[in-house]
């Protein structure tokens, strides 16, 4: 603050110039009235005339000053803060201003840090839900690439049905570690080359329920919590696990159920060959509006037929003798 010292002596300067002035304007005018025989009121009455002109000229000067300083302050921006502290130097607020445009610079300089730190967290979250994704699909040879195949699918769909960016992502994240409840089902189950038994089956659903839980307690995550806890509902209300209908199922668990049908069944699996596209269009098409959403569907069908989406050619998986209930397929 040493610095500021220099201007609050100009300050007292100007200020004891301006008054002094007056005073010994005061005091002329009276001299000169009593020479001239004037009435001695009006050398008062000037001195108020000139005291009060000079009033206004110092409250307007301050005023502008004021509202320069409080217009800056409202703008929060750095670049505006520059400007006004420039226009305000030699004035009252100079010091005032100058402190803004360092504080605005501290609060911009944390908010870059903070961003940049943001950024790498973010990374690195997205790369460790990756290798997670990757961990689960690695379980069963036919699943490898299920979770990022189904996470590409639902972001497609959600952007051609005009998704706001920020929510496409988070679709994208969800759908990525849709299946991450199936860290809680047994291998003797998952791999299992019979057909599963009614309590099994039973198992095997709550992987919806259990993923969920395991990402619960990391507040970050909580936005994705719907659609990995939801999609397999659907929306005549027989799905699983809490068996919603329609509107009580959000569009996220809509959007991933539809990509993660479409990849089940394009997908060659030990207990079905892949299906065409263009068949599994026309199944999902006929159950749109009773199990699947209709516009995630037809958002599907137009990224197909536009090529946007194409179901690439994969190996056939290891066979072994296996048949499952049609409601396992997806």
């Amino acid at each position: 603050m040493t610095a500021s010292h220099p201007f609050r002596w100009r300050v007292l300067g100007s200020s004891f110039l301006v008054l002094g002035s007056v005073c010994f304007g005061v005091l002329l005018l009276d001299h000169v009235a009593a020479r001239l025989e004037w009435n001695h009121w009006l050398p008062i009455a000037l001195g108020l005339i000139l005291s009060a002109i000079v009033s206004m000229v110092v409250t307007m000067r301050i005023t502008w000053q004021s509202r320069e300083l409080a217009t800056s302050i409202a703008q929060l921006s750095l670049h505006h803060a520059e400007r006004q502290a420039e226009a305000l130097r030699g004035t009252t607020y100079a010091e005032t201003a100058l402190e803004w445009n360092k504080a605005l610079r501290t609060l911009q300089d944390s908010f870059l840090d903070r961003q940049t730190e943001a950024r790498k967290n973010y990374s690195a979250l997205v790369e460790l839900m990756s290798m997670v994704a990757k961990a689960i699909d690695e379980r069963a040879t036919y699943l490898r690439g299920h979770s990022e195949r189904v996470a590409t699918y639902a972001a497609e769909i959600a952007r051609e049905m005009q998704l706001e960016s920020p929510d496409v992502e988070r679709i994208r994240l969800a759908a990525l570690v849709h299946d991450i409840g199936n860290l809680g089902v047994e291998d003797s189950i998952f791999i299992k080359n019979l057909p599963l038994t009614t309590e099994e089956f039973e198992i095997v659903k709550a992987h919806t329920v259990k993923g969920a839980s395991i990402l619960r307690p990391i507040e970050a995550l909580h936005d994705l919590i719907p659609g990995i806890e939801l999609h397999h509902e659907s929306l005549d209300g027989s799905g699983y696990p809490y068996g919603l209908r329609g509107e009580e199922i959000p569009v996220m668990a809509r959007i991933i159920a539809v990509a993660d049908s479409f990849d089940a069944m394009t997908s060659a699996r030990p207990y079905q060959s892949a299906m065409d596209p263009s068949y599994v269009l026309e199944v999902l098409e006929r159950l749109a509006g009773t199990r699947y959403d209709a516009v995630a569907v037809q958002a599907l069908a137009t990224l197909v037929k536009r090529g946007t989406i194409v179901v690439k050619n994969l190996r056939a998986p290891v066979s072994f003798q296996r048949r499952r209930l049609a409601s396992e397929l997806v």
